[in-house]
């Protein structure tokens, strides 16, 4: 396993860098999901999809998406 540095564009984690082991850093998994506990024990379940690699030098190595519907 290699672990690789996501950039989450969309959704509850906007903005946020995550390390994530996959067992091919140059293809990694299509989807990553993601689990929101909100209040009451309420779990929400975001997946975001693989949407290109980082640019050249960027501290992340890919770059994943939220879809625009929300939590499934």
């Amino acid at each position: 396993m290699v672990e690789v540095n996501l950039r989450l564009r969309g959704g509850p984690y906007d903005g946020q860098t995550v390390g994530w082991d996959v067992p091919d850093a140059d293809d990694p998994p299509m989807s990553y999901a993601l689990k929101l506990h909100g209040p009451h024990e309420t779990t929400e379940i975001f997946e975001y999809r693989r949407a290109e690699r980082a640019p050249e030098g960027a501290a992340e190595d890919w770059i994943y998406e939220a879809p625009a519907v929300g939590p499934r």
